[in-house]
């Protein structure tokens, strides 16, 4: 039994690791909402090109840009 974590958005499951390339039987299991247990994962059809380095700066870039495009900081 191998166990894959992967990030459910209500229509498609995305996996965060590979998964064998064998027809086989899966158990889905949802765990609670807990937002918190999802923060540190990236998501998406580009996760495997995500930089967890650059994360900090992704934090507050379009405010930043607005300000300094129109100067209203």
């Amino acid at each position: 039994m191998k166990e894959i974590i992967g990030y459910f958005d209500g229509n498609t499951v995305q996996l965060l690791e590979d998964a064998p390339a064998v027809k086989q039987k899966v158990i889905v299991t949802f765990m609670d909402d807990d937002e918190a247990a999802f923060d540190d994962l990236p998501v998406g059809a580009l996760f495997h090109y995500a930089d967890a380095e650059k994360r900090n700066l992704e934090e507050g870039a379009f405010e930043r840009a607005m300000v300094a495009k129109h100067g209203n900081g």
